[in-house]
């Protein structure tokens, strides 16, 4: 027994270098292990807030996409990311910003390498970590062309959309058919008795009027020219010598002048074809005065072209580049006022005139802009971006009241570099969220570029509002066709719902939805019949497929067209008000 026991306690004697051994590397194992659990948690953490400031920093940024002029898109999400702790070559820290898939999106990656200290025992001295955001910016839509014009371009031997733009004087009736700029505040409550007119008030009235974006693409060159046809107020009738038998006799007057007659006429086209009383003219725009409310005055018109600035959502308050102002004229009287007396040669009188007309500012004699395209801007070196073209009739240039007149005014819009107005020179002129129109076309089939629909658009909601359509003899056929270029089964967009009138007086929505005909058409839009859309607000949703897809690189692509079908020989003078937007996030992430 004694020398088993003293056995046992040499044996243990001798093994006790093994466990000392064995703890110790247990315990530096361990250790790592418990180490990098802490790492572990700590890359969680850094993970969380790099995903949480590249969420912030693509948010900021893509409110300035497309456009990002002067990189400011990619600088504020640089300057977001920054104030969110990740600073864009500061302690292992990349921030990186790109456009996305579409361009209306931003891509924000935040990559940091950071080290290990309890990695660094088991040879893992650094990790990398990456998250990204892409954010997307649902911009106003772009009403009525993706091209360097809006409207009809009479010297133009190129097929015409058969519309005009319009904007009424604030002394017009609002059931006339422009929304935004008829019955105004100092007008008679009697003229707003239609939609959105509580209490004869026009809810829809806006004083700064119409804005019609003119991008302008990187890499320009050559000097920007803004032009408008007929940019003034000039009454000869809706649809000129064939509704007004004195603006007939005017122009039939004025068409027999030569071109050596009139100071200053240029060009081709002959007054005799520049001043005909033809409703079937190129030429006829269709200024309309109106007596509304016991009006006796003209619309002034007052036009301004702003600046790009980096609130591509709100052009009110973007920089002024230049202005023009003309006052309204009634040619068919001696003083040119509605109220005066009848003057056979008055237009005839005023185009022979050399000196400026009165009250035009800057200074342009008669024939200079009646039916003629006046450059009204001219921006030598003009920067990235969208300028905004403001047509207004409640204001003048110096701040002041313009006359409270009735009247519409029709009118078209190019732009150009320098001489270069084609149709492809890379500028796009439109309506920004919302346009007046007009046609006056007999028998129209007026088909023209109604809103872009990008393909991050696909399963939302494209929702149309349009006002006091189908001012014609005949009931018409309304069409939003889908773009040419897009994937849209059988090319028409499906399951579309529209408010009938009369829905609401108050909205939107203007009524309770109900299914269109097939195709997506609204049929039987009349003024007068059963039901009447005159003086209506009418909201009509056109659901995106899920799968929906078009070629966003082409300017020209995405674009869905709008189609007014009137039968043949129906007389048309159509003023309408239309408006568009996205159902959805303005702004959202997608990644």
């Amino acid at each position: 027994m004694h020398r088993f026991i003293a056995r046992v306690r040499e044996r243990h004697a001798s093994e006790q270098g093994f466990y000392m051994v064995w703890f110790a590397l247990t315990f530096v194992t361990l250790t790592a292990f418990a180490g990098l659990a802490l790492e572990y948690n700590r890359w969680q953490q850094i993970a969380t807030r790099a995903q949480k400031a590249a969420d912030a920093a693509s948010l900021a940024g893509a409110v300035f996409m497309p456009e990002n002029s002067g990189n400011k898109a990619f600088n504020t999400a640089q300057t977001i990311s920054a104030q969110n702790g990740f600073k864009n070559g500061t302690n292992g820290v990349t921030v990186a910003t790109a456009a996305g898939r579409l361009p209306n999106q931003l891509k924000v990656t935040i990559t940091i390498v950071t080290k290990n200290p309890w990695g660094a025992l088991v040879n893992y001295p650094s990790t990398t970590i990456v998250r990204t955001a892409v954010a997307e910016y649902q911009l106003p839509q772009n009403l009525g062309s993706p091209q360097n014009s809006y409207g009809n371009d009479p010297e133009s031997a190129a097929a015409q959309p058969q519309l005009w733009g319009n904007v009424f004087g604030p002394s017009s009736s609002k059931d006339k058919g422009d929304a935004v700029q008829g019955a105004g505040p100092l007008a008679s409550s009697s003229l707003c008795a239609v939609d959105n007119c509580p209490s004869g008030t026009n809810k829809d009235y806006d004083l700064n009027g119409y804005f019609y974006g003119i991008d302008v693409p990187a890499g320009t060159t050559g000097a920007l020219n803004v032009q408008v046809y007929d940019p003034a107020f000039v009454h000869v009738g809706d649809n000129c010598g064939g509704s007004d038998s004195n603006a007939n006799t005017s122009l039939t007057n004025a068409a027999t002048l030569t071109a050596g007659q009139i100071p200053g006429y240029t060009g081709t086209i002959t007054p005799a074809t520049r001043y005909s009383p033809s409703s079937a003219s190129a030429f006829c725009n269709g200024d309309n005065y109106y007596s509304d409310g016991s009006n006796t005055a003209n619309p002034w018109t007052t036009w301004t072209l702003r600046a790009p600035d980096i609130s591509t959502w709100d052009p009110t308050n973007n920089p002024i580049v230049c202005q023009a102002e003309f006052p309204g004229i009634y040619p068919e009287t001696s003083n040119d006022q509605p109220n005066g007396t009848v003057n056979a040669n008055e237009l005839k009188t005023l185009l022979q005139q050399s000196t400026n007309y009165p009250g035009t500012n800057p200074g342009r004699p008669f024939a200079s802009f009646f039916r003629q395209w006046v450059q009204l801007c001219s921006v030598a070196n003009p920067v990235q971006g969208t300028y905004f073209l403001q047509v207004q009739t409640g204001k003048k240039i110096d701040g002041s009241n313009a006359p409270n007149g009735g009247g519409s005014n029709r009118f078209a819009i190019k732009a150009g570099l320098g001489s270069n107005f084609a149709s492809n020179n890379g500028l796009h002129v439109y309506g920004n969220a919302r346009m007046g129109a007009y046609a006056n076309a007999t028998g129209a089939n007026t088909q023209f570029y109604l809103t872009r629909v990008l393909p991050g658009e696909a399963g939302k909601t494209l929702v149309l509002n349009f006002f006091d359509t189908g001012d014609a003899s005949q009931a018409g056929t309304l069409a939003v066709l889908p773009p040419a270029d897009s994937n849209v089964s059988g090319g028409a967009f499906a399951n579309c719902t529209y408010t009938q009138p009369p829905g609401n007086s108050t909205g939107p929505p203007w009524g309770t939805f109900s299914a269109t005909a097939s195709g997506c058409k609204i049929t039987g839009v009349s003024a007068s019949g059963n039901p009447s859309y005159n003086g209506q607000w009418v909201t009509w949703e056109l659901p995106i497929p899920n799968d929906y897809t078009c070629n966003a690189s082409d300017p020209l692509g995405c674009w869905t067209k709008l189609q007014f079908i009137y039968p043949n020989g129906t007389s048309v003078n159509d003023t309408t008000t239309w408006s568009a937007y996205i159902l959805g996030e303005p702004v959202r992430l997608i990644q």
